[in-house]
């Protein structure tokens, strides 16, 4: 999933293991991370924030890595 600048609204149930936040950098998380419609997810400085349709707010451990095209099609 690809986000830009804007909390994201999801609007289906997604299954994800990275987020990808700009060209050059992807969040890679510990574990998958399932969201439901209604949850928003956006970035706060260097952490990822979760805030779910019942309203919680989580945020999903996980590391931040480069993202290189060729790294991807070895």
């Amino acid at each position: 999933m690809m986000l830009q600048g804007q909390p994201a609204l999801v609007d289906r149930a997604l299954l994800l293991n990275e987020l990808r936040f700009d060209p050059d950098a992807i969040y890679e998380l510990d574990r998958p991370l399932l969201l439901m419609p209604g949850d928003q997810v956006h970035r706060q400085g260097q952490q990822v924030i979760v805030k779910r349709a019942a309203g919680n707010v989580e945020a999903p451990a996980g590391r931040w890595e480069p993202w290189c095209w060729w790294w991807r099609l070895l």
